[in-house]
């Protein structure tokens, strides 16, 4: 592997995903809150800022990806490349381009914890993540429920809960537009001055996104932990369930700052 993050790697022991692209697909549920604006910029750093509603998201996604090992590798190490992911989102923008920003992640596998901490400095950790999966047979019904449960280190962080009432045409259209672009902040704090962190700020925009079957309804959430107290008041706008398949490329670096004790500097 290029460009190791670690120096020795017999076999590549040490690194548990490849390079880009990352080939994704699966199913993600999310629950959309609208919230006091005051409340949501509070986790949102500049150059960043809020864009559009004050409404944030609460996702959870059943993957599989190929972590950038190809589609054969997939397949013969379902153990590596099925896993989850959860994810409390904000709509942000840079220069007028709007995006994801997700300051609160947490996955049950290592490729995905590793990739999103080394490469992009996403906040994620690793926790229990569980989501009711689509019927095998006879698919979504509506009436049925989709639920998921998010923990860490034992203790409950998050749920949510989706009612389905409208597939296909009959979905309603989703709270805020979806975006495929993804904003990243890597933040590494230096060996000789843990003071100091130098910063990379990167856009990923997604490619080849493409939705299946497409759910809307009612939804509800409850946040338990305390840090995350400011969210846990919003008011629920809808559901929304989806099976899709993406593709993951390079990142865009926007620019690079240094850290020094909590605070930017050029």
């Amino acid at each position: 592997m290029e460009a190791e993050a670690c120096y020795l790697d017999v076999g590549q022991w040490a690194h548990p995903f490849g390079h880009a692209p990352w080939h994704f697909e699966g199913e993600t549920v999310s629950v959309f809150v609208e919230a006091e604006p005051r409340s949501l910029a509070a986790f949102v750093p500049l150059p960043l800022t809020l864009s559009g509603p004050p409404v944030f998201r609460l996702t959870v996604h059943a993957l599989r990806s190929d972590c950038g090992l190809g589609a054969e590798w997939a397949a013969r190490n379902p153990q590596r490349s099925q896993f989850h992911e959860a994810v409390i989102a904000f709509n942000a923008a840079i220069d007028g381009v709007d995006g994801n920003w997700d300051p609160f992640m947490w996955t049950d596998a290592e490729a995905q914890l590793c990739v999103g901490r080394e490469l992009y400095g996403f906040s994620m950790r690793l926790g229990d993540v569980a989501m009711t999966r689509r019927p095998a047979l006879n698919g979504w019904r509506r009436g049925d429920f989709v639920s998921a449960r998010v923990g860490q280190d034992g203790v409950p962080i998050m749920s949510l809960e989706m009612q389905m009432e409208g597939a296909g045409s009959q979905a309603a259209a989703p709270p805020v537009p979806g975006t495929p672009v993804f904003y990243s902040r890597r933040t590494l704090p230096r060996p000789d001055s843990p003071a100091i962190s130098d910063i990379v700020l990167s856009r990923t925009t997604m490619q080849s996104l493409r939705s299946g079957e497409v759910w809307s309804g009612s939804g509800s959430f409850r946040i338990w932990d305390e840090r995350l107290a400011a969210l846990a008041g919003g008011r629920v706008l809808g559901a929304r369930w989806s099976s899709f398949e993406m593709t993951k490329p390079p990142a865009e670096v926007l620019g690079r700052w240094v850290a020094r004790s909590g605070e930017l500097t050029s």
